[in-house]
């Protein structure tokens, strides 16, 4: 049914309409005043996750749409937000996990944030890193006698990369995952622990911990978790306090130090 307003109340429809539309969604009047996008770097379903923040103004409460793209590819999660009061700060969090439930994969993201229906606007951008690195602190390396495939003295060869550092650092989860092994073997790798990342087909082998890792077997941990601190366990007695790390895919060893070497900041 058509209805005809009187030309009274018709103009005043179209000037509220006008009004609302000029920058927001159709009848809002939403404006963002000002918000941002924390930390910079991160790595996907971390302890330290991606966080929003954003204030705008708007005549009452209203529901938001928030969407986080990357770039060159499209959208890769999206939120729809309760009534959020304006002129306040609000805040949103995201564990870097795709719309599908996999992490979001390594690049950059921008985050854009609008009324629901309207016109959406910059927040911010981050990085996403696939891994972090898993000493968590100064650090170095033992040289030859550290480096992968380096020989020992019964006739074996080193089968993963010493990293060094003080005695006690923490040592994290270079990727979200499952704990697969905690064990302890005092021939040679004393206090250890095993992570499968999520989504990969690796294993990350954390060796000489100070004490047993924090972590239980079958745990699901986030990347960042703190799983155990550099020690001195296993043959490690009389070297330098040093992580040995082991990384497999499918079974077979993989050289540690270029794959270290690109997660550092």
């Amino acid at each position: 049914m058509l209805v005809r307003l009187s030309g009274a109340v018709a103009v005043l429809a179209a000037a509220l309409l006008f009004a609302g539309s000029a920058n927001g969604a159709p009848g809002s009047g939403f404006r963002l005043v000002d918000g941002g996008v924390t930390p910079r770097e991160v790595v996907p379903h971390s302890v330290d996750p991606v966080r929003f923040h954003l204030r705008f103004a708007a005549p009452s409460p209203m529901r938001l749409a928030i969407r986080v793209n990357r770039l060159g590819t499209g959208t890769v999660r999206r939120f729809v937000t309760g009534r959020l009061a304006p002129a306040r700060w609000h805040h949103r969090a995201w564990d870097g996990r795709t719309r599908r439930g996999g992490l979001a994969p390594p690049g950059r993201y921008e985050v854009l944030a609008g009324p629901v229906g309207g016109p959406l606007y910059k927040l911010g951008r981050a990085r996403l890193r696939g891994h972090a690195f898993p000493v968590d602190g100064p650090h170095g390396t033992r040289g030859y006698i550290g480096e992968f495939g380096a020989p020992r003295v019964d006739g074996r060869t080193h089968e993963g990369f010493d990293v060094t550092a003080r005695c006690g650092t923490p040592l994290i989860a270079v990727r979200a995952g499952t704990i697969i092994k905690r064990a302890y073997d005092p021939r040679l790798y004393g206090n250890f622990v095993v992570l499968k990342g999520e989504g990969e087909r690796r294993t990350y082998k954390y060796a000489h911990l100070r004490s047993p890792a924090p972590v239980r077997n079958g745990q699901r941990v986030r990347a960042g978790r703190r799983i155990g601190a550099v020690g001195l366990t296993g043959n490690a007695a009389g070297t330098p306090c040093h992580l040995h790390i082991e990384i497999r895919t499918r079974g077979r060893l993989l050289d540690p130090r270029p794959i270290l070497a690109s997660w550092e900041r």
